[in-house]
């Protein structure tokens, strides 16, 4: 992910700018007062940047004589006093070729210059006024300068107004470079950019003057530029010309800027030991530079050296002790070697150098977030978000776009370390950017712990991997199904007693300036009943090919109807970049999973209905091939193929102890389906149109106890056509549509006259409405057919509005549902969320009980509702949350129900109690008082149907201690469930992530990276 590894570099483009020359006190004293705060830029959130650009006001006059030279030398080493001196001698010998007047034209030009350069605004406008308004030869000089007075000063459209007359009056690189800057003052930076270009590919049959030939100094310049809108290789391209130019030897002033520029596009390219080289030539110069020394620093760091690059930023804050960018990075320095109270110095420092600069605020959260205090953090990141709109100065539209993104990453795990899995999920969501490889991989961690999220999670992670740097780290392991007879997708792999990963403590380091990615990471899993597991993952890779492996393996005896489960599985994935706007990918995967299973576990009222237990082995094999291209205009296409194929066998006895057996079943089953997916965004839209396709079949053979043998071939195919558009319609109010068609079949070669052919369109609508920035609001209703992919991972959109749209048992249903969502933040320390969704799913089937053959959905009706306050103090470290939930399940009453049961109700009662006893050790309490109501359906050998109604109480305790280290290189998580009472009879609804257990549940987990 290039961003990750840009991002900290790209917000110190100030570095390039300018090396500000040392003041010494008497020369204070000469050159008068220092300009009001109110008028320098400082304050305006413009640090990384605006720390005055020198190589705009430097005036270079076409002849100077002796003394005019020596004068620019003065200049040149920081000794204003003294170029003042000799301007003035050589104002008073006046003479020479061009006259006295030209004279004193260059020699007012270069006061102001000199003046400009000691931010001494005023004096230099008072020479300039006048070469103005008399028109002369220079004016188009004096009014390039003179913009930069108001740039100087924070007047913006001022300073554009004037840059435009000086580009209209002359051709010459001053007045292109500070039409440039007044461009990128206003946040125009392609623009900038284009003038830039404009000036350095100049027609060939024009003929131009010296002062109009590009030159090192236009074409760093435009790889400046090149920078603020992520284009690095142009930009590295344009800083090697710029190097080798000729034009650099006669022009000395421009040596620092070009050599700023190079060290620049040396570490955001990571390549930190051509950075140094050009860092330590600046500072053979100036061996005050505080910006050669800020670059020094964090070249070092990114060498991993950082007690070193804590000692060049320090003394690069001594030689400009006011400058917000570089407190800021020494704070980041200080945090990284364990000097907490230092960081926070140094960020309030920052904080109160430029009150507009979101960088401290930043990375005051990220350090916040390690030392687990999310409440905290969350309000860094308010205020890091209400600043980010001054950015626009040195980011471009996509970098904009990713800084808004890095702050739902921040704001999401802040959101998940309080225990608001859901809430984390739709800030990820939210905006209608395109998503970056950082969100989606966030989203598929934060899914994980959510109910009914599996799908959703697997289309995500999947995504990722389209855009995901080359070789970077898998994400934990899925068993998935095919929908065609492979059934690992029945097991519990995220529910606590198989879950792996410990949640990670924070996304506090984006690439590799302060941190170097993992290459490995180690989870594993001990408990009681029978549990064990071990994961491996890791990750090798560079900018163009990289590979990453993973392994897992897991077994336990269980705890709830979902029993002896052992899975073993294996992934490879080979991504390769030959262009950055071209990638692709494939995947290996192959898995080995026994596990049992209970079906109609409800208690029997009839020999017919007894409960069933099924003993189930798999071996399946999932390749994909994935290829992504973007096109000029940032268009986007995708195509996915995949294919799946599994054996397995499968016992099934008439109750749990086995001792009726009935019969047995192989199968074999293959799928595959096929994708395509175009994107298209802009700054307020985002639009993906795609279509999908499906076929599986599934081959089985019955053995049945009496001797007899059965067999069948059942196949689905599936079809979905869709447009999706993401649009901001408001600052206030986005909307999430999709308009789509679709055919899902399932054919029975053996009994044709049971086919089902579903077909229908399927429109969906979201809302975000967010009032003010305390209150969101969420709607959708939609349709949807469970169109079933290998392995569950879809390009198609998997949410609509913050809002899961399909559910791992939907493949093949017919889906109606809408939902409301919302969350108020009453103030810092309060927070109400609310929550209600309604759905229906209708099984197709055939009803030939009749005289004549009909088409009939067996149909679930599910509604479920939340609502939650969350306490959330900054001051103290506890999180306690008090929640009711509801949820009621109701099957079709015609046809025989699912899980025995007719209709199900669960009212819940939660308290959440989290306590962050320091920045390695958290405990976390969820206690929960439940009652189950509900009618069990049975039939009799008369075909005869009786109810029975059910009821239980129960109470829950799920408790865990975590502890992590200090590197976040390793975390233990220490836990108990227990289910007070376990008698109950609740339906699971979610077979990957189970709500309760039969019994109590001891397990420790640890992970350790490397």
């Amino acid at each position: 992910m290039r961003y990750l590894r840009a991002l900290p570099l790209l917000w110190m483009v100030g570095l390039s700018l300018a090396v500000t020359a040392a003041h010494a006190a008497d020369e204070d004293v000469f050159l008068g007062q220092i300009l009001p705060q109110s008028e320098q830029t400082v304050g305006r959130g413009h640090s990384a940047l605006w720390t005055f650009p020198h190589i705009a006001t430097q005036y270079q006059p076409a002849h100077t004589p002796p003394q005019m030279q020596r004068a620019l030398q003065a200049q040149h080493e920081g000794r204003y006093l003294d170029a003042l001196i000799l301007l003035d001698e050589v104002e008073r010998i006046g003479g020479g070729k061009n006259g006295s007047d030209n004279i004193t034209n260059d020699v007012n030009l270069l006061r102001a210059s000199f003046l400009l350069q000691d931010k001494q605004t005023l004096q230099a406008v008072e020479i300039l006024s006048p070469m103005i308004a008399d028109h002369s030869l220079q004016a188009a000089d004096a009014l390039a300068l003179t913009s930069m007075t108001h740039l100087q000063q924070g007047q913006t459209q001022e300073a554009l107004a004037v840059a435009q007359r000086a580009r209209a009056l002359g051709d010459g690189l001053l007045p292109h470079l500070a039409f440039s800057y007044a461009l990128q003052a206003v946040g125009r930076l392609a623009e900038a950019r284009i003038v830039m270009h404009g000036f350095n590919t100049p027609p060939t049959h024009a003929q131009l003057s010296n002062t109009q030939l590009p030159n090192a100094t236009s074409l760093a310049r435009e790889a400046e530029l090149a920078l603020t809108l992520n284009d690095i290789p142009t930009a590295r391209v344009l800083i090697s010309q710029a190097a080798a130019h000729p034009s650099l030897a006669s022009q000395p002033y421009a040596q620092p800027y070009v050599t700023s520029v190079s060290g620049l596009v040396a570490l955001i390219n990571n390549q930190p030991q051509s950075a140094k080289a050009a860092f330590e030539t600046a500072l053979q110069r100036d061996a005050k530079d505080a910006r050669a020394l800020l670059g020094m620093g964090l070249a070092a760091i990114q060498l991993g050296d950082f007690n070193t690059g804590q000692k060049n930023l320090r003394a690069a804050n001594e030689a400009d002790p006011g400058n917000a960018l570089i407190l800021t990075y020494l704070g980041r320095a200080q945090q990284q070697l364990g000097q907490t109270a230092a960081a926070r110095s140094s960020w309030q420092q920052a904080q109160q150098a430029d009150p507009k600069d979101p960088s401290p605020w930043l990375y005051q959260a990220q350090a916040q977030l390690q030392a687990n205090q999310p409440a905290a953090a969350r309000e860094s990141l308010r205020e890091a978000q209400a600043r980010t709109a001054y950015r626009a100065v040195y980011r471009g539209e996509s970098l904009l776009h990713e800084d808004a993104q890095l702050l739902q990453i921040n704001t999401a795990e802040a959101l998940r370390m309080q225990g608001l899995d859901e809430l984390a999920f739709q800030t990820l969501s939210d905006g209608v950017a395109e998503k970056n490889a950082a969100n989606l991989r966030s989203q598929a961690d934060v899914l994980q712990n959510i109910r009914f999220a599996q799908s959703a999670r697997r289309s995500v992670a999947l995504q990722s991997l389209f855009n995901d740097t080359p070789g970077s780290m898998p994400l934990s392991l899925d068993i998935f199904g095919d929908g065609a007879g492979q059934t690992g997708a029945a097991t519990p792999q995220h529910g606590v007693v198989s879950g792996l990963n410990a949640q990670q403590a924070s996304f506090n380091d984006y690439g590799a300036l302060f941190a170097k990615p993992n290459l490995i990471e180690v989870d594993g899993i001990v408990g009681n009943h029978g549990t064990l597991g071990s994961q491996a993952l890791l990750g090798v890779g560079s900018d163009k090919v990289g590979l990453n492996f993973a392994y897992r393996q897991h077994e336990t005896t269980g705890t709830s109807r979902f029993n002896g489960l052992d899975n073993t599985i294996w992934q490879g994935t080979l991504q390769w970049r030959p262009l950055t706007s071209t990638q692709a990918f494939v995947q290996v995967q192959e898995f080995d999973s026994e596990h049992g299973e209970i079906t109609d576990p409800a208690s029997a009222t009839s020999e017919f209905s007894t409960t069933l237990y099924h003993r189930t082995g798999d071996h399946s094999t999932v390749r994909r091939v994935g290829l992504r291209h973007t096109f000029a205009g940032g268009s986007e296409w995708r195509g996915l193929v995949s294919r799946q194929k599994t054996q397995q066998d499968d016992a099934t006895w008439l109750d749990p102890l086995g001792l009726l057996y009935i019969d047995t079943l192989a199968a074999s089953s293959t799928s595959r389906s096929t994708e395509g997916e175009y994107r298209l965004s802009g700054d307020d839209y985002a639009l993906q149109t795609g279509a999908q396709s499906y076929h599986g079949d599934n081959g089985e053979a019955h053995y049945l106890s009496d001797g007899l043998v059965a067999s069948g071939v059942l196949e689905r195919e599936a079809r979905l056509y869709y447009a999706a558009l993401q649009y901001q319609a408001h600052t206030k109010l986005a909307l999430h549509t999709e308009i789509a068609w679709g055919r899902s079949a399932v054919l029975y070669k053996k009994t044709p006259q049971s086919n089902t052919d579903l077909r229908r369109w399927l429109p969906k609508l979201g809302i975000i409405f967010t009032p003010d920035t305390a209150t969101t609001l969420r709607a959708a209703k939609w349709r949807s057919i469970g169109i079933p992919t290998v392995g569950g991972a879809a390009l198609a959109p998997a949410s609509l509005g913050g809002t899961i749209l399909s559910r791992p048992e939907d493949y093949g249903d017919l889906v109606d549902a809408v939902s409301v969502a919302g969350e108020r933040q009453i103030n810092p320390s309060w927070l109400i969320t609310a929550s209600g969704q309604k759905r229906e799913a209708g099984t197709p089937g055939i009803d030939n009980t009749g005289a004549t053959v009909g088409f009939v959905f067996i149909t679930q009706k599910y509604t479920e509702a939340q609502l939650a306050l969350h306490w959330q103090p900054i001051a103290y470290p506890w999180v306690i949350s008090l929640s009711q939930h509801y949820e009621r399940i109701r099957n079709d009453s015609i046809l025989t129900a699912p899980d025995s049961i007719d209709h199900q109700s669960l009212r819940s009662q939660q308290l959440n109690v989290r306590w962050v006893a320091s920045a390695a050790w958290m405990l976390n309490v969820l206690w929960s008082h439940n009652q189950v109501d509900g009618t069990l359906k049975a039939g009799d050998q008369l075909g005869d149907t009786t109810f029975t109604d059910v009821n239980d109480r129960f109470n829950q305790v799920d408790a865990n201690l975590t502890w992590k280290s200090n590197d976040q290189s390793g975390s233990v998580i220490m836990g108990v469930r227990n289910a007070t009472d376990q008698s109950f009879t609740y339906t699971e609804t979610d077979k990957l992530s189970p709500r309760f257990s039969a019994e109590r549940l001891l397990y420790a987990k640890f992970k350790l990276a490397i």
